[in-house]
């Protein structure tokens, strides 16, 4: 487990009704075929559910996709809530949050994925209420960030520059990380947050140490081209 580590478990696996086996379907769909190449039909026939009672659970296919962007949103800004919200040190802390964030984009990969590729096919009123919550988060990272250089922890010239460097580092993970490949989802944490720690921190941080041989052997995840992401151009989160 990754030192200072905030999991993120598939919490839609939890519950069977009709109205999360819908949200599961239109995850595996909307990554696999995109919004507009996924039919409410195919979505009810993946749920055994007619077309019709579909629209019982959700009044339309938007807002089945409002739906997971704006949990998949939730649940970020809770896990950087946590991240941040402890005694411990500027260090440990940028630690914690980094390792949310990858591991978020790695456990939840479809989701994040979705919420930076399919932004643009949200309504626009729907599109301005989850820009509000990544532009919370990006808030949040950035204050923290902000805090730590006055306390003379961290270093960096430009905050806002270096939070949307950092988040859409980190965001890029769902982007190419493949499971059952060279690295685990801990393995590549680890190192983003030791990576960003070195850059942030005169001495360096609290490196977590360099892999050992067996974690460098294990099997693991090896970059691929992926579908060019259309998400919001200013961060991440999804990012």
């Amino acid at each position: 487990m990754v030192r200072g580590t905030i999991t993120h478990p598939p919490q839609i696996l939890d519950r069977d009704d009709a109205s999360e086996r819908i949200r599961r379907a239109g995850i595996a769909l909307f990554r696999a075929r995109g919004y507009h190449g996924t039919s409410v039909r195919a979505l009810a026939q993946i749920v055994g559910l007619e077309a019709a009672s579909l629209y019982h659970h959700f009044p339309s296919k938007q807002e089945i996709l409002y739906d997971i962007v704006d949990r998949t949103m939730d649940d970020m800004i809770d896990g950087l809530a946590r991240a941040l919200g402890t005694a411990a040190s500027f260090e440990e802390r940028l630690r914690a949050a980094i390792s949310s964030h990858v591991l978020f984009h790695v456990e939840r990969q479809d989701e994040a994925f979705i919420s930076h590729s399919e932004l643009r096919s949200l309504t626009a009123p729907n599109r301005q209420r989850i820009n509000a919550k990544r532009d919370a988060y990006e808030t949040r990272f950035r204050a923290f960030l902000s805090a730590g250089r006055k306390a003379g922890v961290f270093q960096m010239d430009d905050v806002r520059l270096t939070t949307i460097a950092v988040l859409v580092m980190c965001s890029g993970v769902s982007d190419w990380f493949v499971k059952r490949g060279r690295l685990s989802g801990g393995t590549v944490a680890d190192a983003y947050a030791d990576m960003i720690l070195r850059l942030l921190t005169p001495s360096g941080g609290s490196r977590s140490g360099e892999l050992s041989a067996t974690r460098a052997r294990s099997p693991v995840s090896r970059p691929r081209r992926a579908r060019r992401s259309s998400g919001h151009p200013r961060l991440h989160t999804q990012a």
